[in-house]
């Protein structure tokens, strides 16, 4: 039995102490695979098969949310600016699109090279920011997905980031000697950092175990920006794949570490990430050139050389049309009906989000 270390012991404390009221949105991240590329142009992808059946799946998801209208509910997507086959969805529609089998992705499945990947993570309330209020309404973001395949890279992934890897984020670190909160953002408007929930452990909706784990990749050298008490304990392997009381597990297989990064414009985001380019922060002031390669890039690198599962998305987050008629096809008077309910709580959503997010800064 391996003992775990004091970050372990906090995340579960946290786990059972959760308030009655949710301080956070349980958000969903979707990945969909195409086997042909996918058009980036609307007029040109609105005339392809695909298209209609994604725009299908996004309404369906969409009407599941208007059924329990609330502000912080939201539904954007973008085909994925540096992977022509990918499209990403964000959504707060959780039980809709609980899993990749769920009935929602029917329409689509046939146009997938791979099932669809789902993955769920509670963000604060600062992530309506990404609320697109049209499809006109376009969000420059990136998307990056850490994948652990085994527990001991899961444990390498944990040491480099932490398991409350929002003190990691690049938003944390600007902070650092920055003025007050409600400031002008810069290049970078905002991160969310967050560890995906695993859905597999027996119920529903239940979050990911923690468990104490590390690298089992001795000769890499993986430096953490936390402190030791954050850190994960040493990895054994007589400890993989087994819970207190002796049964096999595989949860841990599927910790993923999931980063979005916010930022007001393409052309900001390239100038951020060079080390040779002038990038502002908050109010104006001046990015280090090397915070980008420091605390994101290299590890990420790093960690993908011990195994690490990498995905990289890079978007630009919109709201959803209105759906396609499809001819010989039953289309229901709510299937094509006007979204401007649904508009309106985007709208709704944007705003809350640009109020409320000095406070997670």
């Amino acid at each position: 039995m391996s003992v775990c270390c004091r970050t372990c012991d906090h995340r579960t404390r946290a786990m059972h102490t959760l308030p009655s009221t949710p301080s956070l949105l349980d958000v969903c991240l979707i990945t969909l695979t195409f086997k042909s590329t996918f058009p980036t142009s609307t007029p040109l992808a609105s005339s392809t098969s695909s298209y209609t059946a994604l725009n299908a799946v996004l309404n369906d998801i969409t009407d599941t949310l208007e059924q329990t209208p609330h502000p912080t509910t939201f539904t954007t997507w973008s085909p994925c600016l540096s992977d022509p086959h990918k499209v990403a969805i964000l959504t707060t529609a959780s039980e809709t699109c609980a899993g990749g089998t769920s009935h929602v992705f029917a329409p689509v499945l046939k146009h997938l090279s791979a099932p669809p990947s789902v993955q769920h993570i509670f963000l604060d309330y600062s992530v309506l920011t990404l609320a697109a209020s049209s499809p006109e309404h376009k969000i420059p973001c990136d998307i990056i997905v850490l994948r652990a395949p085994t527990p001991g890279i899961a444990g390498a992934i944990g040491k480099r980031f932490g398991w409350a890897p929002k003190r990691s984020s690049l938003s944390a670190q600007m902070l650092l000697g920055a003025p007050a909160a409600f400031s002008r953002p810069g290049d970078l408007i905002r991160d969310f950092w967050a560890w995906a929930e695993l859905r597999d452990s027996g119920e529903p909706g239940s979050p990911s175990r923690s468990s104490s784990l590390g690298s089992e990749h001795e000769g890499v050298q993986l430096k953490s920006t936390n402190s030791d008490e954050k850190n994960m304990s040493l990895f054994f392997s007589e400890d993989e794949g087994e819970d207190d009381d002796g049964s096999k597990h595989n949860d841990m297989d599927d910790e993923t570490l999931v980063m979005i990064f916010q930022w007001s414009s393409l052309e900001a985001a390239d100038r951020f990430k060079h080390p040779l380019q002038r990038s502002l922060g908050q109010n104006g002031q001046e990015v280090g050139p090397d915070l980008w390669d420091r605390h994101v890039a290299h590890p990420v690198r790093q960690l993908k050389g011990v195994g690490a599962q990498v995905d990289t998305l890079r978007l630009e987050l919109r709201g959803v049309e209105e759906r396609i008629l499809v001819a010989g096809k039953n289309n229901t008077v709510a299937g094509v009906r006007e979204r401007s309910g649904s508009r309106t709580l985007s709208v709704m959503a944007t705003g809350i989000g640009e109020r409320v997010s000095g406070f997670w800064r």
